[in-house]
This record gives C-alpha cells, sequence and structure tokens, in this order.
C-alpha cells in the first residue's frame, strides 16, 4: 500500500513531525501590545546593569536604568526597543537592545527573530521547544543560517544547532522554552542547499555557485541502499506552487551522462532522495512545511 510506503520515508522528519502534533497548529498572534501587569525582559548585550526585567506597573509605567520612568502600555515591544536604544544612544555607543515578554498578564511569549517566515511574538504551551515555535512562526526560510541559531534568555546566550535539531531529528539538541525566551536565526552569508531522505548525512552543505544536483548527494555521503535514484526531488522555495517540486533520474545521468537529470542548485534548494519511485510529493510537502516555508500543495 502506497501509504505505508510513504511512512517509511522519514528517518530524520519523522521526531520532529511526533513533537509538532503537541501544538504546532497555534495560530501566530500580531506583535503583542504591552498593558500593566506585563513582565519584560529587557536586554543591552555587553551591558549587564542595563539588562533587567521589569513589570508594567498599574499606570503602565516602568522605571528603567538611566532613563527613568518610560510609558510603555500601548507599546509594541519592538516600538519599546526602539525607544529604549534611542534613548541610550545618548550615553551608550550602537546599544542593541532586545525587550521580550517574559509573562504576558499570565500568557507565557516566546519571540523569534531573524529567518524564519513569520517573525513576532508567539504563545508558548507547557513543554515546548524550539522546534514548536519555529513551526508556528512558519518554518524557517531559504537564507537561515541553522548552525548558527541562537536562544536569549535574559544575559545569557545559548548557541542552538538547528540543523541537528530540524534536519536530523536530533529532538535531545532541541532546547525547551521559557516565558521571555528569544529565538534568533540569523541569515546565512553562504550558498547552502538541504540534502534530506536517503542519503548518508543528511544536511545542509555549502554549494559552489553552478553546483550540479550528484554534487550535492554525494556531500551528503552518497545515497542509501534503499533510495531510489530514479525520482530524487528538488524542492525550490520561492517559485510558484506548481513549479515548487521537479523531478530527476539521477541513475540516467549515471549510466547515460543525461545533463537534463543533474540540474544546476539555487541557494535555499531542498534536495529529497525518496525510497520509492513514485512518491507522494503531497506527503513530502506536508512533512517539510514543518520545517521549511514550504505551503502544504494540494494538487
Amino acid at each position: 500500500m502506497q501509504t505505508a510506503r510513504v511512512s517509511r520515508w522519514w528517518p530524520l522528519v519523522v521526531g520532529v513531525l511526533v513533537l509538532l502534533t503537541s501544538g504546532a497548529a497555534a495560530q501566530p498572534p500580531e506583535e503583542y501590545t504591552l498593558g500593566p501587569g506585563d513582565v519584560l525582559d529587557i536586554v543591552v548585550l555587553g551591558e549587564p546593569t542595563l539588562t533587567v526585567t521589569l513589570t508594567v506597573r498599574p499606570d503602565g509605567r516602568i522605571s528603567y536604568p538611566m532613563l527613568g520612568e518610560l510609558v510603555v502600555a500601548g507599546l509594541k515591544p519592538s516600538e519599546l526597543s526602539g525607544r529604549i536604544t534611542q534613548g541610550l544612544s545618548r550615553y551608550i555607543r550602537q546599544p542593541q537592545v532586545t525587550v521580550s515578554v517574559r509573562d504576558a498578564r499570565g500568557r507565557p511569549f516566546v519571540y523569534l527573530v531573524g529567518q524564519v517566515a513569520r517573525p513576532g511574538a508567539y504563545e508558548i504551551q507547557r513543554g515546548w521547544t524550539v522546534v514548536q515555535a519555529i513551526a508556528s512562526a512558519g518554518g524557517v526560510t531559504p537564507r537561515a543560517d541553522l548552525r548558527k541559531s541562537q536562544l536569549l534568555r535574559q544575559n545569557q546566550t545559548v548557541p542552538v544547532d538547528l540543523e541537528r535539531v530540524l534536519l536530523r531529528g536530533e529532538a535531545r539538541e532541541a532546547p525547551a522554552l521559557e516565558a521571555g525566551d528569544v529565538v534568533v536565526v540569523p541569515e546565512s552569508p553562504l550558498r547552502r542547499v538541504f540534502v534530506l531522505g536517503f542519503v548518508a548525512r543528511p544536511g545542509a552543505y555549502e554549494m559552489g555557485e553552478g553546483a550540479r544536483l550528484h554534487e550535492a548527494i554525494s556531500l551528503a555521503g552518497g545515497p542509501d541502499r534503499r533510495a531510489a535514484l530514479e525520482s530524487v526531488g528538488v524542492i525550490r522555495q520561492e517559485v510558484a506552487p506548481r513549479d515548487r517540486v521537479q523531478t530527476f533520474d539521477l541513475l540516467r545521468f549515471l549510466r547515460s551522462a543525461d545533463a537534463s537529470q543533474n540540474p544546476v542548485l539555487q541557494p535555499g534548494d531542498v534536495v529529497f532522495v525518496p525510497e520509492t519511485r513514485t512518491p507522494d510529493w503531497e506527503s513530502v510537502l506536508r512533512g517539510l512545511s514543518f520545517i521549511f516555508t514550504i505551503p502544504f500543495i494540494r494538487w
């Protein structure tokens, strides 16, 4: 039965899917509006005396070092960050300020910034890790530097290797979230493609300009013995939905040097090596949409 075959395709995605079933369907809220009772984490990088946790008073104000009384009720966290940055600029050269809501009047929030589909504030549930938060934010973009992501917690910076967490399914590497955490997914300056499915070492790989499909699979350690090289998919995230998945017969290239079956890859491409010659690409896209900014497509 085809459905049964499809279920075996996910040696590296299945861990992510299991984690997501507990709450990844949460809808992203608009950026939160501050009000009395909110508990704020204000972080100024490199300035521990200015990194504080404050509660918005009933009058809608906070008392912040060096700046005194500030009216914050009605502001978005990003707006407050801008005002504090402007105020501190009189005393500190190029201050880097992050404002996050640790406890939103009894509702725990975290923030996702950088290369995710929908940056912003997200209400978290008990037991959530960065996996669920990124899924709620629509996944990472093709430009994401997964290996250099970070979790900011008060005055601590915790490195997070999202490649291991999202692409290799190493769930134990996914840090649990706390209210007020900030997850930063930076932009990569490198040309990377993602090689997933039945290969020896799934992951993100740096590719030179003009690199082709067979080179990406070679960088990933080559195909698994169960791989169906007749139906390798190249998923391009930033094209029209109908053109998003293109399949190539890599065996034909290897046997007869048919260059049409060995395309040039673009940064952000996802190469998926299936187990069957007739993969259900709808199911593949559904699974990958929890990781990347690939909308679920109905054919």
